[in-house]
């Protein structure tokens, strides 16, 4: 499977600001979400979910949540691309780019 870096950009995630978005990888029309845990029970843990809509037929409204990955063969692909492009080296990619982070 061919993943590809959509969103680098590093900002607290929409709705609990426990967690830091660090990428947004796809793959065809698949997006995947890889966060960190920053306080309490969740710091230091990194994190890959899929990111799928939700279409509420009452309201007709959808919205986006995101879904833990039950295919290990995948969730292993994603975590070993998220190492070959260092994702996970935030202080390194603060120092490249340090105009990409909204804290």
């Amino acid at each position: 499977m061919s993943f590809k870096i959509k969103d680098s950009n590093i900002f607290p995630m929409p709705g609990d600001k426990r967690f830091i978005h660090l990428a947004t990888i796809t793959s065809g029309l698949r997006e995947f979400i890889v966060f960190v845990g920053t306080k309490g029970s969740v710091d230091g843990k990194c994190y890959i979910e899929e990111a799928v809509l939700v279409a509420n037929p009452k309201t007709e409204d959808v919205t986006g949540c995101l879904k833990f990955i039950d295919d290990d063969n995948l969730a292993n692909d994603l975590a070993a691309f998220v190492q070959e492009k260092n994702l996970l080296d935030i202080p390194s990619r603060m120092r490249q780019s340090p105009k990409l982070f909204t804290f």
